[in-house]
């Protein structure tokens, strides 16, 4: 896939599809701003505002440098993983926006929005879709896995913290993963599931996404991946960590576990809950978390430092992401609008 060719029709679809994203982006918005006022709520305003006026304010630029690095390790696993499905000349500007939009595109309902990424890529000349579509599910996979890895060591070094239920989500993960790399026992699955009418026609598509599936999560990828990934995840732990010191808590070594534990097991439930961003069920979790692990935490801290993680990752996120979609939408659409125009000129 190094050919880079873009059609109008594509354009015009792309174009399409960016406006009804726009539409589902407000819906996760709209979601995002009751979960808030709701956390609020059960907070208590009058102390939450306070709380949040003690804050250390000079803290969230780190946490947004922190977010960024994150961004940026998470980046260069989107172009390790683009580069293994041979998409070897798709221009790295592009590249950044579309891994960049996804963010806006995670509090879509349904978080459908995110595979927008792997059609952005296939219409703007990165070649066919069906491989792309692994190269989405496993940058979650080894997010998921980087959560899993954090929530488990912090557990070890904390008393526990209930690691259980995260040990067996890691086993299920693991046969998982050596399931997808039998491929005597997944190739006749699929000659199978083949004979069914919805799938026969899109049997060469299924092929092309398994294949491409156990390219790149091929144990020896998944490890550097996956490793690269648990890096830049604990920088948003550390986030966490950093707000609740501005706070007024006590910097010390089982607050920075606390705050890792707490962030990867909420994140993992926000994921596993399927809600747009994890809205909803990630702030729960944190605020719950924390007010658990550390009772000598009021319900207005939990609440302040739940709501500055999320503005600090999820929406800083989620501006990034809509900057990006606009630069697509006014920049490389229009360029390359314009240059099949050219060439239909040409060609007439």
């Amino acid at each position: 896939m190094t050919g880079r060719q873009v059609n109008s029709g594509s354009v015009a679809t792309v174009a399409m599809h960016g406006s009804a994203l726009w539409r589902r982006l407000l819906v996760g918005l709209g979601l995002g701003i009751v979960v808030v006022a709701a956390l609020a709520v059960v907070a208590d305003v009058r102390t939450v505002l306070p709380t949040l006026a003690g804050f250390s304010w000079e803290i969230l630029p780190v946490v947004l440098l922190l977010t960024a690095g994150n961004y940026a390790c998470r980046f260069l696993k989107w172009q390790l993983y683009l580069r293994w499905v041979e998409v070897t000349d798709f221009p790295w500007r592009w590249s950044l926006a579309v891994f960049l939009s996804g963010f806006a595109m995670s509090i879509t309902p349904g978080k459908v929005g995110e595979w927008l990424k792997a059609y952005l890529v296939s219409r703007l000349g990165g070649g066919a879709m069906a491989p792309l579509v692994p190269v989405v599910a496993a940058e979650r996979l080894t997010d998921g896995i980087a959560m899993l890895v954090l929530g488990l060591a912090s557990a070890a070094v904390g008393s526990g913290w209930g690691w259980e239920p995260l040990g067996i989500l890691a086993v299920i993960v693991l046969l998982g993963l050596w399931l997808l790399q039998e491929e005597r026992v997944v190739r006749p699955l699929l000659r199978f599931a083949g004979r069914a009418p919805v799938i026969r026609k899109r049997a060469d598509a299924v092929e092309a996404v398994y294949d491409a599936a156990r390219a790149i999560v091929s144990w020896r990828r998944l490890v550097l991946v996956s490793g690269l990934s648990v890096f830049s995840w604990s920088l948003e732990c550390i986030g966490l960590f950093l707000i609740l010191v501005g706070l007024g808590l006590r910097p010390e070594p089982e607050l920075l576990a606390i705050a890792t534990f707490v962030l990867s097991t909420a994140s993992i439930a926000g994921a596993l809950s399927l809600l747009p961003g994890g809205l909803g069920a990630a702030e729960a979790g944190i605020t719950g978390l924390l007010i658990f692990l550390r009772p000598d935490v009021s319900t207005a801290v939990a609440a302040t430092a739940t709501v500055l993680i999320r503005i600090g990752t999820l929406w800083f996120g989620v501006f990034l992401g809509a900057l990006a979609l606009l630069w697509i939408q006014q920049r490389v659409l229009r360029s390359t609008e314009q240059s099949c125009a050219e060439r239909e000129r040409v060609g007439t």
